[in-house]
């Protein structure tokens, strides 16, 4: 039972590895030799930021989290980038796709 968790855990590291940016190997008390593989993913790509006017649904002058959630990156940056604010202005979203890279 023990070797099969073990051939079952490394079975799934290995398929992980793709995405995967370190690996390290050692031997199991049993002489099994096993890899571990960790790191992160790569970023999924979503595309260019849209214009605030697409955002901005209601057409207030802020995007609200809810209005976020038409862009997944900036969804994610949402609280960090409003200082745990309620919205965020076009001026600060200008901000924040220049530090996307885009």
């Amino acid at each position: 039972m023990k070797y099969a968790l073990v051939l079952i855990t490394a079975s799934v590291l290995s398929s992980a590895s793709l995405a995967q940016d370190q690996a390290t190997n050692f031997t199991a008390s049993d002489g099994t030799r096993v890899t571990l593989t960790s790191g992160q993913p790569a970023p999924d790509r979503s595309g260019p930021p849209p214009a605030f006017e697409q955002l901005d649904r209601n057409r207030d002058g802020l995007i609200s989290r809810d209005e976020a959630e038409g862009y997944v990156p900036l969804l994610n940056d949402y609280d960090y980038i409003n200082f745990h604010g309620k919205r965020v202005t076009r001026a600060v979203y200008d901000q924040w796709v220049q530090t996307q890279g885009h």
